[in-house]
């Protein structure tokens, strides 16, 4: 593992999944990345009879969770890492554009293709639109910590969570201080893209040797 690389590749991803996050709930008032936040909204919406806000948050769910299943599917025709985080950039650029819920759907298609492009980060599984599985991978690797292998795993997704929560900070900032705050999140993805391809042009050269 290639700590500082792979705490790069942390940081980047995760800080674009929480600012696109944070910048959407402010703006759209759903989350595009944490659809664990989504599912609680449905279960609220429902309670109080607000029957079109159920049926917004259950949209950007499936949304979410068709470009998962997409950008899996192209992977399985050995489609490059960098296209779809490329796409993510181009779609959260997009997405700060459209005043309306569609601007939230494109955004929740980015970050659903974004997770699933970047699976793994130095051989430990991270989510980057999201974190409480990091949370979870997190808390069961602490009390292994003493061994070599886990404090690697401690290391990346702390750094994931730190990542996550600084992203949320700087969409928050970027909302109030620019006109097209999504910007911010899509030019991570863009350098996000630029690193992945690079890791994985260099794992294929060794490979062939």
């Amino acid at each position: 593992m290639n700590v500082p690389r792979d705490l790069g590749r942390t940081a980047l991803l995760c800080l674009v999944g929480g600012s696109a996050d944070a910048i959407a709930y402010l703006r759209f008032g759903t989350f595009v990345g944490a659809m664990t936040g989504n599912t609680v909204l449905i279960g609220i919406n429902i309670a109080e009879g607000h029957a079109a806000s159920a049926l917004y948050h259950v949209a950007i769910v499936a949304v979410f969770l068709a470009a998962v299943i997409a950008t899996r599917a192209a992977f399985d025709l050995q489609m490059p890492v960098i296209v779809p985080l490329m796409l993510t950039a181009i779609m959260l650029g997009l997405s700060g554009l459209i005043a309306s819920p569609w601007g939230a759907a494109l955004s929740a298609a980015a970050l659903g293709m974004q997770n699933a492009a970047v699976r793994r980060i130095g051989g430990v599984p991270v989510n980057t639109a999201f974190v409480t599985g990091d949370l979870i991978r997190l808390g069961t690797a602490v009390p292994e910590a003493g061994a070599p292998g886990p404090n690697r795993e401690v290391v990346l997704l702390a750094s994931a969570w730190v990542a996550y929560a600084a992203g949320a900070v700087l969409g928050a900032v970027a909302l109030h201080l620019m006109p097209y705050p999504m910007i911010v999140p899509a030019v991570l993805a863009v350098a996000a893209g630029v690193v992945e391809a690079t890791v994985e042009r260099r794992k294929s050269a060794r490979e062939s040797k």
